[in-house]
């Protein structure tokens, strides 16, 4: 009679764990409000340009999703923990992350960083990143994790370090610091820059400044934990090469 109780159990046992396999929980989605891409609308639902096309791509690839709204400077540490099957939309590969998560296949294309300035800083519209900030003293804020790329990140590294300040701030606490004249300028992509320019409340005393030597077409990814199972990478990954992305 043990000896059938312990064949049902394990029976049992196999049973369940074949329908956690072919049914796993959803994907929980990590994002924070960085507009255009992603962020909470007047309705409570998620939009941007990013978080619509990731809906896009998890609908077509039948993975059911959850969201989760955390401040950015958490969610690279949420999908390091292995616990969770867990994903976050928008970010830009590096080797130093490629360390500890998995990435998709690029599902957006981006345009070039910008730098918003006040109004009544003395560079002109259309310059070049070199000349802007070999300015004596120009003062730069940006947020911490913020990926500029190899040729800005050069340019950065030969200013001194007491002129770059890094901050948890969003965009938009960025920008009143800088209207509140703190500090001189700060580098956001082109779509941002465009959002809050339309954004008067946010765009008081502002200009947009291009960097006709910055180069674009950074691609962003969604970014996983470890824990998320190769089959749910493998049908993320299909369902983007059929969309044709980005």
């Amino acid at each position: 009679m043990s000896h059938l109780k312990s064949v049902v159990a394990k029976i049992a046992i196999l049973i369940i764990s074949i329908n956690s396999y072919a049914s796993p929980g959803p994907l929980y989605l990590y994002y924070y409000d960085r507009p255009p891409f992603h962020f909470t609308a007047s309705d409570g639902s998620v939009a941007g340009s990013v978080a619509n096309i990731t809906k896009d791509i998890l609908n077509k690839a039948s993975i059911p999703y959850v969201w989760k709204q955390v401040p950015a400077v958490r969610i690279l540490n949420i999908l390091r923990q292995d616990g969770d099957n867990s994903c976050s939309p928008g970010w830009y590969k590096t080797s130093e992350r490629e360390r500890f998560y998995n990435f998709s296949l690029p599902i957006y294309e981006g345009k070039p960083l910008v730098a918003v300035t006040r109004a009544d800083f003395r560079v002109p519209e259309v310059t070049t990143a070199v000349k802007i900030f070999s300015i004596p003293g120009v003062n730069i804020v940006y947020k911490k994790g913020m990926v500029t790329g190899g040729y800005l990140d050069g340019i950065l590294s030969k200013i001194p370090t007491n002129q770059i300040h890094i901050v948890t701030l969003e965009e938009a606490g960025k920008l009143k610091m800088i209207q509140a004249g703190h500090f001189d300028l700060t580098l956001l992509t082109a779509e941002e820059a465009d959002y809050y320019k339309n954004n008067s409340e946010l765009f008081v005393n502002l200009k947009i400044i291009k960097m006709t030597d910055v180069p674009g077409g950074d691609k962003r990814f969604i970014l996983c934990n470890k824990a998320v199972p190769a089959v749910i990478m493998e049908k993320i990954n299909a369902t983007i090469k059929r969309l044709k992305l980005p």
